[in-house]
């Protein structure tokens, strides 16, 4: 018996629709984490380079007064980048006075091969060598920067 008028869908229809759009849902989620993934290595890359702006922005300023050795420094730790001026006595961006510009990027950055490492420069601009809590400054400044399965590796400039 049909009745005249009748509109929707029957339950069969509606499951149908469903499993199809779950279907579709579970063929784009691997592309939506290398989306994700290739956003936060553009993201960091963005960080690193305002970074270096800040950095060399920062040395040629040279608040400090330092004539003979790192007017400002670019620490990298994991999870945290900053620029601090002059030469601090640790490896990391913890005291807001002395850090003036800080970033947390969304992927891990390694920097001249390793993930804790700082570039300083000099009143002049040009990178010079220097030790920060054991651990000396790099001058040839290449970086990786990765998440996932993304990466991407370059030179800061």
């Amino acid at each position: 018996m049909v009745i005249q008028g009748q509109s929707g869908l029957s339950l069969i229809e509606m499951m149908v629709s469903i499993a199809i759009m779950m279907l579709l849902a579970l063929a784009v989620a691997p592309f939506a984490s290398s989306w994700g993934s290739q956003a936060a290595v553009r993201q960091t890359q963005h960080m690193l380079q305002q970074a270096m702006s800040q950095l060399k922005a920062s040395a040629l300023r040279n608040p400090s007064g330092v004539s003979a050795s790192a007017a400002a420094v670019l620490v990298s730790v994991p999870g945290q980048l900053c620029v601090r001026d002059g030469l601090p006595a640790a490896l990391d961006c913890g005291q807001a006075g002395q850090s003036g510009w800080t970033a947390l990027p969304p992927a891990s950055i390694k920097l001249n091969g390793a993930f804790s490492q700082c570039v300083a420069l000099d009143s002049a601009g040009m990178p010079v060598a220097a030790s920060i809590g054991g651990v000396n400054c790099g001058t040839s400044m290449s970086f990786s920067i990765s998440k996932g399965t993304e990466s991407s590796d370059g030179t800061l400039y």
